[in-house]
Order: structure tokens, then C-alpha cells, then sequence
């Protein structure tokens, strides 16, 4: 991250993409509103251009949203298809994890392996003791969830004596429930947690955001009536669930797709932490086939995707100019971590 984003505590839309994990292994990336698609032949190969449309026919998003403010995505699933419609938990079997809803799940801090940078995020700090049997974690001030009830310490809490209870059944929560002792809230900005031995190695394994791994935090406030953890979908758009603590969340989902519309009152941004991301709306498209997406991207049609392989990506980046994979155009094109 550069030294005016550090100074300024905004998040630019790359950066953003990058500590939220909607960049993957392998990705390769297209600003929205790039230049025109190629012409020609190459042109007239994609398959009718039917990812540059926001929205399928019968969508429930919000309205349209120009291509220009739509950030295109395809990923996940198989055969063009997504088997995991309606599953918003992480700690239900079949989940993708913080790519369930992409934009939507925040950690407690994040880390950057292109910056090589840790970011405080929901949380503003941590600190253990001197023998690192104690770890004091301090909730950020102003985080809350989308239906506006704060993230704070008792989230934390809650959410790590949720994996001991839950031990084994439940991501993360065998060793949660072997290296935990306890945790306890201090006051609602405050969690405290005890080691059975020195974790000094806790909070980045398991409270930093990086390439998929981490807890995912749950709001107490619903979790705390459900009954079995392992089958609640937390999916209910009459409730307004998932609840989220992120910039989007989703407005449509089914196998052919997902629409995730920004929130504008992300509380980052209701609080001057960060920017609204630019992008009103992300769409998730699920993958088909490696020629498909190429085209697709190549034409300007698409913005990122994954999976490409090595012998690939060299084609799709020498076939449009905006084009850039983790190391800009540069080799290895891959993830330098």
C-alpha cells in the first residue's frame, strides 16, 4: 500500500480487491470501463456476450447498474453452474468461505502478501503478554453490522467459544478448542483470550484475513438463538440475512449467478475509515470453461477470473493491453507470496 493510503487510511478499489479476497490464485484483472473489446473475428467468439449483462432476466438486485460501475467476476462453481445457492455461513459443509458473498466478510485484520502489510481492520490492535498465554484484541469503534448493530468484543467472544463448542465439527474449531482456554469480553470494545500454552502465532494464523484462512465472525445477536450451528444457512432475505459487516451484500442468488450491491451505509465509510469501494455492484458469474473465460476477459466482458494456466495467461495478456495478472504484466503472473 503507498505511503498517501497509509497516511490517509483509504483503501483504493485494487488494494480493496486485494485484502478482501476477491483476487485468487492466478487471477487476472480488467479495470471496469477499460478499452473497447477487440474487434473482429476475436470479438464475435465470445458467447454472445452474455456476461457483460448486470443482471439476468428475472434478477431481484437492485435496478441496473451501468457496466462502468459493475465489477464482473467469474469464479467458483462448475459447469456453469453454483451448487452452493443460499449457503451464507461459513460454518456450514459446502460453503467457499469468504468467497461465499463476495465483499461481505470482514476480518478482524488483514494481510497483504503484495504489500507485505499488516491492516488493522475490525479490530484496531492487539497485544499479548510477555509470555504469550494472554492475548488482549480491541474492536474498532463504529464497526457494525448491516442491520446496524456494532461489531464489538462480545462478536469476538462469542465466536470463539462457538468453535469450542462446536469442536470438531466446525472450521478452525479443533484447534480453537485445543489451544483456547477461555475468552471473555472486558468491556464492548475489549475481548480477552487465554492460551492453555504460548500462541504467540494466534493472531495472524487465526485473527488476520490472508488467502482464505482465519475465523469468520458471527454476530451474537442471531447466532446466539440458533440451536445447530452446522445447518443454519443464515440465508433470509426477508430478515435481511446474511448479516454482514462488509461493503456488499447479496441482492440475488441462484445457480446461474450472484448480485452483491454495495452498501452505502458500509460503516467504514459512515465513520471516515475508508472509501466507498467504486464498483456498485459486483457480479459473480461461475466457471465454465478455461477458453470461455479467456474470450470473455480478453473481450472485456468479464473483469477477473480464476484458474487460468500457466501456458494461458501469457495469451489473454498479450491480447488486451489493460489486462494485468498479480505482477502487472511481468513473470511469474501469479501470486509472489
Amino acid at each position: 500500500m503507498s505511503e498517501e493510503l497509509e497516511k490517509s487510511g483509504i483503501v483504493s478499489r485494487r488494494d480493496f480487491l486485494r485484502l478482501s479476497g476477491i483476487a485468487g490464485a492466478g487471477v487476472v484483472m480488467v479495470a471496469c470501463g477499460t478499452p473497447p473489446a477487440p474487434t473482429g473475428e476475436d470479438a464475435g467468439a465470445a458467447e454472445g456476450g452474455e456476461a457483460a449483462a448486470p443482471a439476468a432476466e428475472g434478477s431481484t438486485g437492485s435496478g441496473d447498474v451501468p457496466r462502468e460501475k459493475t465489477l464482473i467476476l467469474m469464479n467458483g462453481g462448475t459447469e456453469g453452474q453454483y451448487a452452493d445457492v443460499g449457503l451464507a455461513s461459513m460454518y456450514v459443509p459446502g460453503t467457499t468461505g469468504h468467497r461465499a458473498i463476495t465483499g461481505s466478510f470482514e476480518p478482524l485484520f488483514y494481510y497483504s502478501a503484495f504489500a507485505d502489510e499488516f491492516v488493522p481492520w475490525l479490530a484496531e490492535s492487539y497485544e499479548y503478554n510477555d509470555d504469550y498465554t494472554e492475548l488482549i484484541v480491541k474492536t474498532r469503534e463504529g464497526a457494525e453490522w448491516s442491520d446496524g448493530e456494532p461489531f464489538d468484543a462480545e462478536d469476538v467472544v462469542f465466536t470463539i467459544n462457538m468453535l469450542k463448542e462446536n469442536a470438531p465439527s466446525l472450521r478452525n474449531s479443533s484447534e480453537v478448542d485445543l489451544w483456547v482456554k477461555e475468552a471473555t469480553v472486558v468491556d464492548n470494545l475489549t475481548a480477552k483470550i487465554v492460551f492453555n500454552d504460548p500462541r504467540p502465532r494466534f493472531a495472524f494464523s487465526h485473527l488476520t484475513g490472508k488467502f482464505d484462512t482465519g475465523i469468520y465472525w458471527v454476530p451474537e445477536h442471531v447466532y446466539k438463538d440458533v440451536e445447530d450451528v452446522t445447518s443454519f444457512t443464515f440465508y433470509d432475505p426477508e430478515k435481511g440475512w446474511p448479516l454482514v459487516t462488509g461493503p456488499y451484500n447479496v441482492t440475488d442468488w441462484r445457480p446461474e449467478q450472484q448480485i452483491n450491491d454495495r452498501r452505502d451505509d458500509w460503516w467504514a465509510a459512515k465513520i471516515g475509515f475508508a472509501e466507498l469501494p467504486a464498483p456498485e455492484r459486483i457480479l459473480m458469474l461461475p466457471w465454465s470453461s478455461e477458453e470461455r473465460a479467456a474470450q470473455l476477459i480478453i473481450n472485456n466482458e468479464i473483469d477477473s477470473s480464476l484458474d487460468f494456466r500457466a501456458t494461458t495467461i501469457p495469451q489473454i495478456v498479450a491480447r488486451n493491453p489493460a489486462i494485468i495478472t498479480h505482477t502487472a504484466t511481468e513473470l511469474p503472473r501469479r501470486y509472489i507470496d
